[in-house]
C-alpha cells in the first residue's frame, strides 16, 4: 500500500481539504507516538529477587 504524503498533495493542489487531511494525519501520528511511549511507562518498576528477598 502506498503511503500518501498529504503535505505534498496540499502543496500541489492548494485545496483546504488536502491541508485538513495533512493536519489530521499529523495529529494521528502524534497520538500514536504518545500511546507507544506510554506502553513502557512502568518498565523496570517491578523487581523480583527470588525467594522473597527484597532489596
Amino acid at each position: 500500500m502506498k503511503e500518501i504524503n498529504y503535505w505534498e498533495q496540499f502543496m500541489a493542489t492548494g485545496k483546504i481539504e488536502d491541508f485538513l487531511a495533512y493536519k489530521n494525519a499529523a495529529r494521528e501520528g502524534e497520538e500514536k507516538g504518545k500511546e507507544q511511549s506510554e506502553e513502557h511507562l512502568h518498565a523496570g518498576d517491578y523487581r523480583d529477587y527470588r525467594d522473597g528477598f527484597k532489596g
